[in-house]
């Protein structure tokens, strides 16, 4: 499902084409039932019906349906942690990206430094799954952590299917140490992502494609993060973990607005 962004002009960028800011939190292997549902809940009431800011909570599978079920009507996507490049098939273990389109999951999320680190995902494996998830008409975040990533894991995405991409970069120093690239560092790097697509993609594509930046996102490097010209929003991971932290973020980036 490709999201449309109907905004204001103050989210003119200097192209002026709108990019609506967005602000995910990854859980990760974190929560039980109850505890995801509770601070589902919460949110949805801190949020109401606030269209101003795009806020996402990528989830275990196991609550995907319940909070797919708890935040219809509301503003917040849920978000898929991982798929596979197939649909069906003999891969115990595995999640196939029709499924995760069938039950209404908004976006899915690939090539996190931690598949990469931890399960040997490589540029191919996570270009597979890009391209699956596209053709199954899914939303997709996917993640660098290289600038060299960027064209391999595009490999065959159409111009019409990266509007259906956001671009998450998160240095590999910066995942879950405290320590967090610099501001000008951080813009450098989306800046020369959003480079890489205009070459590949042409300027309107380039212009329109949201850049997250990750990495020990915090309240103290949030607000002149949020400033800059290229970055359109936040993957949070350790910050998103206690409720009141995360809506914390999530208030900083509606004050900049």
């Amino acid at each position: 499902m490709v999201h449309q962004l109907e905004l204001p002009s103050s989210y003119l960028n200097y192209n002026g084409i709108m990019r609506k800011p967005i602000i995910i939190a990854n859980w990760k292997m974190n929560f039980l039932r109850d505890q995801a549902n509770l601070y589902v809940k919460k949110l949805i009431k801190k949020l109401g019906n606030k269209e101003n800011i795009e806020v996402g909570i990528a989830s275990q599978d196991l609550f995907l349906t319940d909070l797919i079920k708890l935040t219809e009507n509301t503003p917040i996507s849920i978000v898929a942690q991982n798929a596979y490049w197939e649909n069906f098939g003999p891969f115990t273990g595995e999640t196939s990206p029709k499924a995760l389109a069938n039950v209404g999951v908004d976006y899915v999320m690939l090539g996190h430094f931690e598949r990469r680190e931890l399960f040997n995902e490589t540029n191919s494996t996570v270009n597979l799954k890009v391209r699956t998830a596209l053709n199954n008409g899914m939303d997709v975040i996917v993640d660098v952590e290289e600038l060299e990533q960027v064209a391999p894991v595009l490999e065959g995405v159409s111009e019409e299917q990266m509007q259906q991409i956001i671009i998450g970069f998160e240095p590999t120093f910066a995942i879950g140490t405290g320590m967090s690239a610099s501001t000008k560092g951080a813009e450098d790097v989306a800046e020369q992502i959003r480079k890489t697509v205009r070459k590949l993609y042409g300027s309107d594509v380039a212009d329109s494609t949201r850049i997250l930046y990750g990495g020990s996102v915090n309240r103290d490097n949030l607000k002149s993060l949020i400033k800059q010209k290229d970055i359109d929003g936040v993957l949070v991971g350790k910050a998103a973990l206690d409720f009141q932290s995360f809506w914390e973020l999530v208030e900083i980036i509606e004050n900049s607005l």
